[in-house]
């Protein structure tokens, strides 16, 4: 009898020792599935692309080969905006995604990687967000252009984009067909250009638009001050360049409204104008920021020059810009290149010469 029970207690104890093993396999996998879904963010590619993730019911949005040099997609042209955060473009050929990293999951980064601690000390206003925008679809798309014009020359996936997103306050192009020119500028950091600019813009009589972060703003106040006192706008390019899509709601404001407010209140200038940072949006975002208050400025060309590195010749660029030329143009270029400050005069002139006049976004609104 006492073998027989230690028999059966042996029996017990190892399926005692079984169950609670079987436990913690479940456990751990579990937890290993929890941090699988968490690397998952963090598995977007440096140049800011989403693969699987872009809105590919629309066709101008498909990341692939048939995307223009010189009207680029976010990959080659907002992946520019690498010429957007300082921090950024030392650390990827992309640049913006320093802020990203930080922003997109929790609290927006500076370029440095420091939080910035009063991102959550901005009260949620989500009642302005408009009920409607719970429904629309909060998928990624990244913004790019295709070869194909129409036969006013213009991109006609700017075309569609306008014909589409147009009721969200964006644009993409002014569909009027006219023979007008917009000219807009991302600054993201200042590398010794933008005085050259803003005297060409003087000098030929064009008011233009700067989309200017928050590290913008407080490393080169100077120079915002004389972009609002010479007319030009100043536009929201967010607090820290983010990719709005990835980020949550209360993120998403807080972003757009921390730089609008200190704009507000350091330069007593009102901000109404944003451009998405790497071009990337969703039709959430979209709604987002026209119940804000904001129109929400893409483009119809862009090119490579944002590159400090491997810049074009001032003729080059000045070919780049003007072969693409179109009626309702909304241009993108960088203020960190080079050759767009030295051939910004002969582009105007160009442009001027060919009939077109080249006009404030205020136009559009």
């Amino acid at each position: 009898m006492k073998i027989k029970a230690i028999m059966i207690a042996s029996l017990m104890l190892f399926s005692c020792l079984m169950t609670g093993c079987a436990g913690d396999n479940n456990n751990n996998g579990g937890s290993n599935s929890g941090s699988g879904s968490m690397s998952g963010s963090d598995s977007n590619p440096g140049d800011g692309s989403m693969a699987g993730e872009y809105d590919n019911d629309d066709g101008f949005f498909n990341d692939d080969d048939s995307k223009d040099g010189n009207n680029s997609s976010d990959s080659s042209a907002e992946g520019s905006e690498s010429g957007d955060n300082s921090g950024d473009d030392s650390a990827s050929g992309t640049g913006d995604n320093s802020a990203n990293g930080g922003s997109a999951g929790g609290a927006a980064g500076n370029s440095d990687g420091s939080q910035n601690g009063d991102m959550s000390t901005v009260d949620s206003t989500a009642a302005r967000i408009s009920l409607g925008a719970e429904n629309l679809r909060s998928t990624l798309i990244g913004w790019g252009l295709g070869k194909e014009r129409d036969e006013l020359s213009r991109p006609v996936d700017a075309v569609s984009a306008q014909e589409k997103y147009g009721k969200y306050s964006s644009l993409f192009i002014d569909n009027s067909g006219e023979k007008k020119i917009y000219l807009t500028f991302d600054e993201g950091y200042e590398n010794g250009y933008t005085a050259k600019i803003l005297d060409t813009l003087k000098e030929t009589g064009v008011k233009a638009a700067f989309f200017v972060t928050y590290d913008y703003c407080v490393s080169s106040p100077e120079l915002v001050e004389r972009m609002i006192a010479e007319g030009h706008i100043v536009g929201n390019h967010t607090y820290s360049h983010p990719s709005l899509p990835q980020c949550s709601d209360s993120e998403v404001e807080e972003e757009v409204t921390l730089l609008h407010d200190y704009v507000k209140e350091n330069f007593g200038y009102e901000m109404k104008f944003f451009r998405f940072p790497k071009g990337e949006f969703s039709e959430k975002t979209l709604a987002q920021l026209q119940s804000l208050g904001y129109t929400s400025v893409f483009w119809s060309f862009a090119y490579q020059d944002w590159d400090v590195n491997s810049q074009p010749t001032p003729d080059e660029a000045f070919k780049s810009v003007t072969n693409a030329t179109h009626s309702g143009g909304i241009y993108l270029l960088h203020a960190v290149s080079q050759a767009n400050a030295d051939s910004l005069g002969e582009i105007i002139k160009y442009w001027k010469s060919e009939g077109y006049s080249v006009e404030s976004l205020e136009a559009l609104l």
